[in-house]
């Protein structure tokens, strides 16, 4: 749990990082997972033709960067949650991984416990989740180094990534560090107190599912930089303005985005599958089963793909607050 000189650091700042929160056991099994993902991807894309071998002879990073150089389209395949597209989308490009490696992790209870400290005892895992697995950057394809999950993150508010429904939402994101993450290979980078300013205008960035806040707002402010270790984690209030730096180390950057909101508030994107993760009320409304997540995810997909969803899936940017 957190004491009460790291809640006030969070009102103050808008983040708290806390280091040594999870440990090997918690990770290595998203690890196992993702080196899993990673092979049968190779082994598709080699029978089709687009990679001139599997890579096996390398490490999971320099495997993945491999695989990304060869396919750049391939990014969204790690992801895990499904593509952000308002209007029709393409099946075969179309997909989120749900493994329980991933399921577990959202259910860690280190993790809920830090957020139970933040927003209450009644959780709700929000279906705003981003995986980013990051390179070096010079082992980029142009077409990647401004993708937000593999390349650098530009200043942004988390607000952004939900509907105008959630605008009250007490959302917090919690960034957990799979590996070390520090100025040479690309570590957060926040302005304290910005979530006390209120929500920014965002606009479209270099790809257009990458929102940015103009520099004519940030004005010049540099930040500061939150380095990690492995098994520790980000706090971000939804407002808190951030970004990522570049990776310039020859070392993978790895992350995952988790957020979580109390039980019954919107989490903003309806389209898309939450759960209850903690409920000291009602225990029976936590979601423990894997395969039921996985399948919520997959009939969220068969539904978009279908058009038989037909609400917007994220906001508007150019239209948020100016």
């Amino acid at each position: 749990m957190l004491t009460k000189n790291q809640l006030d650091g969070f009102d103050q700042n808008g983040f708290l990082v806390i280091d040594h929160v999870l440990d090997d056991q918690d990770i290595a099994p998203l690890e196992q997972e993702y080196a899993e993902l990673l092979g049968a991807k190779c082994q598709m894309l080699f029978q089709q033709g687009r990679i001139p071998s599997k890579f096996e002879e390398y490490g999971f990073a320099e495997r993945f960067a491999l695989t990304l150089s060869a396919c750049p389209d391939c990014v969204d395949d790690f992801n895990i949650s499904l593509p952000l597209v308002n209007g029709k989308v393409e099946a075969d490009k179309y997909h989120v991984h749900s493994g329980p490696a991933v399921f577990w992790l959202l259910r860690n209870d280190k993790i809920l416990d830090v957020v139970e400290a933040i927003i209450g005892s009644e959780i709700c895992s929000s279906p705003v989740l981003q995986m980013r697995i990051k390179p070096p950057q010079q082992a980029l394809d142009e077409e990647n180094i401004a993708h937000s999950n593999i390349g650098v993150t530009t200043w942004h508010q988390d607000t952004v990534a939900v509907l105008p429904e959630a605008d009250d939402t007490n959302q917090v994101t919690v960034w957990v560090a799979i590996t070390d993450a520090d100025e040479e290979n690309g570590c957060l980078v926040s302005i304290p107190g910005s979530h006390r300013e209120g929500p920014k205008r965002h606009q479209p960035g270099e790809i257009a599912r990458e929102p940015t806040i103009p520099e004519s707002i940030i004005n010049g402010r540099k930040g500061m930089p939150l380095p990690v270790k492995r098994g520790g984690l980000v706090i971000f209030h939804k407002q808190n303005i951030h970004c990522s730096l570049p990776n310039h180390s020859d070392r993978l950057r790895w992350s995952v985005d988790l957020r979580y909101h109390p039980a019954g508030q919107p989490s903003g994107r309806p389209a898309f599958p939450g759960f209850v993760a903690r409920s000291q009320s009602n225990p029976g409304l936590e979601l423990k089963d894997p395969m039921v997540w996985k399948r919520l995810w997959d009939d969220a997909r068969t539904r978009i793909i279908r058009g038989e969803y037909s609400g917007p899936i994220f906001r508007d940017w150019d239209n948020t607050c100016k």
